[in-house]
């Protein structure tokens, strides 16, 4: 946070350009590349992109979360093995 006292020069300039609103002083900084890729696009779009986005990960939790209970549940029968002589 920048705090400037009351007769001290400010050293930065806080509407310089490293402090614009549409650029970000980060190269490839995921946030702002998403901010401004979505920037164009209407409210109705973004909203049903983010109800996707939603969906997509509930349904990665169900993938996750019924793999973890075959792993915790025991199998219904047990593995037997036979031994097979040869010769």
């Amino acid at each position: 946070m920048f705090v400037q006292e009351p007769n001290a020069e400010a050293t930065s300039a806080p509407d310089g350009p490293e402090h614009a609103a549409a650029s970000c002083p980060v190269a490839w900084c995921p946030f702002c590349l998403a901010a401004s890729a979505v920037q164009p696009i209407s409210p109705d779009v973004v909203g049903h992109l983010l109800k996707a986005g939603t969906e997509l990960f509930l349904a990665f939790r169900a993938v996750i979360e019924t793999r973890a209970d075959d792993l915790t549940q025991p199998a219904a029968e047990p593995v037997r093995l036979e031994k097979i002589d040869i010769g």
